[in-house]
This record gives C-alpha cells, sequence and structure tokens, in this order.
C-alpha cells in the first residue's frame, strides 16, 4: 500500500549548495507604494522609494532509516527481499518527505475554523460557505491560482471547471465533501485526463486532494473530536528546500564488510530537507471536523 502523496505538489522546489551551511536564506520582497502624485513640468525629481524585504531562513535536517537483512533470509525466501526492502524503502522515503511538510503546515500556517456547519462543533463539519471564505481570503491577499481552468465541452454530465487553489486534506473528509453545494468530482471534468490522480474534484475555486495520510489534529474540538486540518494554497505560499548531493541517497552495503563470515547486507537511505512557508498570506489552514 503507497498513499497519495499530496503535501508537496503546490511547493517550491529550492536547492542548498552543498558546502554552502544549514541555512538558506529567502527573501520576500514587500510591495512599493502607487505613485498617484503627477510629476508636473518643473522637472523636479521626486523622492526615490525604498525597497523592503523580509528574510526566510530556513535550516536543513537530516533523516535516514536502514534495513539489516541475514544472508539465511535471501538464501531461504522464495520471494526477492532485497527488491521488496529497496521498494519499501523508496515509499517510506517520499512519505517521511510528505509528511514533514504535512507537519510544517499544521503547526505554522494560519487558520479559519469551519463555521457553515450543523454538528454543533468548534469548528463545525465543511460546507460551500466556510470553503468560499477560504477562497476570499486568498484572493483578497492577491493569491495566484495553481490550477488552470477547464474549459467546458458539449458532453452528457461535464461542468466546466474553474481555475483553482489547491486544496490538501484527508480522504476522512470525502463524505462531506460530496454533501458540499456544487462539488464536482473528477469525473464530471470535460477532460478527467487533466485532473491529478489524487484529486477527488473541485469545490469552487479549490481543487480537492485528499490522501490517507492528510493531516488531523487528534480530539482537538470542543466536543473533543478530530479536527481535520484542509490547507488551500495559492502559488509560490511555501517551499521544500533539499541540499544538492544528498537530497536521496540509496545505500547498500554488502556482505563482504559484515565481519569474518559476511553474513549481514544492509540497505537504507538517506537525505537532508527542509519544508518551509515563503508567504503566510497565501496558505490557509481551514480546519472542520466531521459531521455527525
Amino acid at each position: 500500500p503507497v498513499p497519495h502523496m499530496i503535501h508537496k505538489i503546490a511547493a517550491m522546489k529550492k536547492k542548498m549548495p552543498a558546502n554552502g551551511g544549514q541555512y538558506l536564506r529567502m527573501r520576500r520582497y514587500q510591495p512599493l507604494a502607487t505613485a498617484m502624485v503627477p510629476l508636473g513640468n518643473t522637472g523636479e525629481t521626486p523622492p526615490a522609494a525604498v525597497l523592503h524585504a523580509d528574510h526566510v531562513d530556513a535550516k536543513l535536517q537530516f533523516y535516514g532509516q536502514w534495513i539489516h537483512i541475514n544472508e539465511q533470509v535471501t538464501l531461504t525466501s522464495q520471494d526477492a527481499p532485497l527488491n521488496e526492502a529497496a521498494i519499501r524503502l523508496g515509499v517510506s522515503m517520499r512519505q517521511t518527505e510528505d509528511q514533514l511538510t504535512r507537519d510544517m503546515l499544521a503547526a505554522t500556517a494560519g487558520h479559519i475554523n469551519c463555521e457553515g456547519g450543523v454538528n454543533g462543533d468548534n469548528p463545525t463539519e465543511l460546507t460551500r460557505w466556510d470553503t468560499d471564505m477560504a477562497v476570499r481570503t486568498l484572493r483578497g491577499n492577491d493569491a495566484y491560482t495553481v490550477m488552470d481552468n477547464i474549459e467546458g465541452e458539449n458532453k452528457f454530465g461535464t461542468a466546466p471547471v474553474r481555475d483553482g487553489y489547491f486544496a490538501l486534506g484527508s480522504t476522512d473528509l470525502l463524505g462531506d465533501l460530496n454533501e458540499c453545494a456544487g462539488f464536482l468530482n473528477k469525473w464530471a471534468y470535460p477532460a478527467p485526463d487533466k485532473a491529478l490522480r489524487s484529486e477527488e474534484g473541485t469545490l469552487g475555486n479549490l481543487r480537492v486532494l485528499l490522501s490517507s495520510i492528510g493531516s488531523k489534529s487528534v480530539a482537538a474540538s470542543n466536543l473533543g473530536k478530530d479536527v481535520y486540518n484542509i490547507f488551500c494554497i495559492g502559488m509560490e505560499a511555501y517551499a521544500t528546500v533539499k541540499m544538492d548531493e544528498y537530497n536521496a541517497k540509496f545505500l547498500f552495503r554488502p556482505a563482504i564488510y559484515d565481519g569474518p563470515l559476511m553474513q549481514n547486507v544492509s540497505v537504507g537511505y538517506k537525505f537532508a530537507e527542509v519544508p518551509r512557508i515563503t508567504n503566510d498570506l497565501w496558505l490557509i489552514n481551514l480546519r472542520a471536523t466531521l459531521s455527525t
């Protein structure tokens, strides 16, 4: 079983040069004021504008995992344990990267609690009113959409799809999502091949991606229910930083290096990475519980 890895899809990919230290410094430049005063006919030069920038620092961390295999396992097993170990390690590495990004978003993104539902909790279950609130907030902060629109076609049972932000959540939300007014499943897209494999559908200006490892906070609502984090994301809202020559290393240590009897081999991986929000105004954590 391999879960959908959805949390890095919208991230900017950045690299830290080897031998460049542990921190990557990114700059977010602030908007300039508009020039509303005419220059006039005096020929005088107006005062210069001042460029300001906020620093966003990301500190690289190192991660790794390995498997120890005795030679008797490989000699007596009817499958290929080394091949299977390599496959499972690859999934583990990508899932580790995905969950690091997921947990960073849950811990640092500004949030909005759903209020449009009727389950009596705080936050309530997900409704169209709540998703529209998230979209209005992103648009008001001048966040660009991530996905282009899909034009309508003369096909029975389909509808055009708006350009949209990503909304990343848990598969547990599927029931409430289908109850939201105007939700369009991806099978009703005019061109379903333009949908991502993990995409469930679209709700207004949100393209919804679900995963079994989507984010949730256990027993965090007013009534002690699980709270699900739905990350509504605009373009260039966050980044993942990797180190050159160390973004993914697969390691195999043959039995020849394991003592005089050469009985054991090991396989593993290691990598260096850090996820970081680059603009808090372009990312919202829409928090919801499940309907009763």
